[in-house]
């Protein structure tokens, strides 16, 4: 199950699309923000995982993983009480009332991170599992891949009649990324960050802040994003699939249009 799916299952679905957040907010992404001034996540970001992860073409098996990475080096034991969503929301807000509304806000996108881990049987205490819910699921919303009610869905929208509608739920049913091809991304992170000096200098506390940076920086994309389809605010739901292309392209160190996702893990053209 994808973060849409089991943000419905949480409930929040219909709170997030009219949480009443402003287009700029996107742009002002708070995890993105926290990824970008913090030392161990910018040389995670940028040295570990880019080159290593995209060698190869589409047309190729993905570049091979390290041999013998060092045994659990990922993982990470996880605080019950997440620990930025109070940080980030200090910094974020002015106003006592301001905060406790933002820190609610990015606890939920939190306990989304936990629960779809939780869900899809992936270990949440794991930095392999938040590098590739953040990748797939942003993937998943550049490419309108989300599963969404069908009179919001884009790729639906525009079908002329039924059989035509019909064939583009199928096609896009074809694009998602699989169950498969999620563990296999898991499994292509797992073996380039465990085998990062950078990584292995990293103590608890630090794994666990670089997962709920990454949780929250999806979350605040996936909220634009059903905000937008919701409202039918074209330009809100563009940002959207903006900051998720950017989140991805800054990771991977290539564009969006030569990254694919599938069976094989995230190859590139």
């Amino acid at each position: 199950m994808n973060a849409a799916g089991c943000l419905r299952g949480l409930g929040l679905a219909a709170a997030l699309a009219g949480s009443g957040l402003a287009s700029a907010q996107i742009m002002s992404n708070p995890g993105q923000w926290y990824i970008n001034n913090q030392i161990y996540s910018t040389r995670v970001f940028n040295a570990t995982v880019g080159t290593a992860m995209t060698t190869g073409s589409a047309a190729s098996k993905p570049a091979a993983a390290p041999a013998a990475p060092p045994r659990d080096t990922t993982r990470f034991a996880m605080t019950p009480a997440p620990l930025l969503p109070g940080r980030i929301a200090e910094r974020e807000a002015a106003s006592a009332s301001a905060r406790r509304d933002a820190q609610a806000r990015y606890l939920r996108y939190v306990e989304l991170y936990r629960s779809t881990a939780r869900k899809d049987g992936f270990p949440a205490d794991d930095l392999a599992y938040a590098y590739q819910y953040f990748v797939v699921n942003n993937y998943q919303i550049h490419n309108d891949l989300v599963d969404v009610p069908p009179e919001q869905d884009p790729r639906l929208r525009g079908a002329v009649d039924g059989f035509a509608r019909i064939e583009a739920a199928a096609r896009k049913r074809q694009l998602q990324v699989s169950p498969l091809a999620e563990r296999k991304v898991y499994q292509q992170f797992r073996a380039q960050l465990a085998a990062s000096a950078d990584v292995q200098k990293m103590n608890d506390a630090q794994k666990q802040e670089a997962a709920e940076t990454l949780a929250i920086a999806y979350g605040v994309n996936f909220d634009g994003y059903l905000a937008g389809l919701a409202r039918r605010d074209d330009a809100l739901a563009q940002q959207a699939r903006d900051a998720a292309r950017t989140g991805v392209e800054k990771l991977l160190g290539r564009p969006m249009a030569r990254i694919r996702i599938d069976e094989r893990g995230i190859v590139a053209d």
